[in-house]
C-alpha cells in the first residue's frame, strides 16, 4: 500500500507531540505541561482567539483520541465545501498548507495557526491570497461535533485540537487530510 507524504507528516506530528491520555482523572499535569508540547496553540498569538473560550484550558485532547472531534456533516461534505468554493487564481504554489485549531466542548472552532511547507516538507511561504482564501474557507466550517469521552463518572464533551492539511500542487488542491 502506498503511503503519501502527507500521511507520514501527520503521523510524525501525532507521535512527536505527546503521549495520549485516555482519561482526565489519570492525568496529573506538571508545571507548563500544556504549553511546552508540540500540539499547544498559544491563545495570545493564534488567529481568531478573541471571544473564543475553551471549557478547560488545562485539558485539551489530542488529534488522535479514539473519539476525536469531527466535522458534523462528515468528511465528504467538508471536502465538497472546500473544493466547490476554492478558486485557483492562476496560483503556481505547491506544498502543504496546514491549519491547526481548537474545537471546544460546545463544537465551536477557534485559535487557528497556519503552517506552510513545500512538497519536501521544508518551510515555505504560500501566495498571500491563496493562504487567505483557504483560511477563510476553513473558518467557515462552523458545525463541529466536540470530542465525547465516556468514563467511570459518565460522559462529557472535551476541548480538542484539530487540523486540516491541504496538499496543493500548482495551485490545485489535490488532497485534504484528515
Amino acid at each position: 500500500m502506498k503511503i503519501t507524504k502527507i500521511a507520514v507528516v501527520v503521523l510524525g506530528i501525532l507521535f512527536i507531540s505527546c503521549a495520549k491520555q485516555s482519561k482526565e482523572e489519570d492525568f496529573i499535569p506538571t508545571e507548563n505541561a500544556f504549553t511546552t508540547d508540540a500540539h499547544y496553540i498559544n491563545p495570545e498569538t493564534a488567529l481568531l482567539s478573541d471571544g473564543f473560550e475553551v471549557c478547560n484550558e488545562h485539558y485539551i485532547l489530542q488529534y488522535y483520541n479514539p473519539e476525536r472531534a469531527r466535522y458534523s456533516k462528515g468528511k465528504n461534505e467538508l471536502r465538497n465545501f472546500i473544493l466547490s468554493n476554492y478558486k485557483n487564481k492562476n496560483y503556481t504554489d505547491s506544498g502543504y498548507l496546514n491549519i491547526r485549531f481548537v474545537i471546544n466542548c460546545k463544537g465551536e472552532a477557534g485559535r487557528y495557526v497556519i503552517h506552510e511547507n513545500d512538497l519536501n516538507l521544508k518551510p515555505k511561504t504560500f501566495t498571500k491570497d491563496l493562504k487567505e482564501q483557504l483560511f477563510e474557507l476553513t473558518t467557515q466550517l462552523k458545525e463541529w461535533n466536540p470530542n465525547l469521552i465516556t468514563g467511570k463518572n459518565g460522559s462529557a464533551y472535551y476541548d480538542t485540537y484539530m487540523y486540516i492539511s491541504y496538499k496543493i500542487e500548482h495551485g490545485n488542491i489535490t488532497e485534504i487530510i484528515p
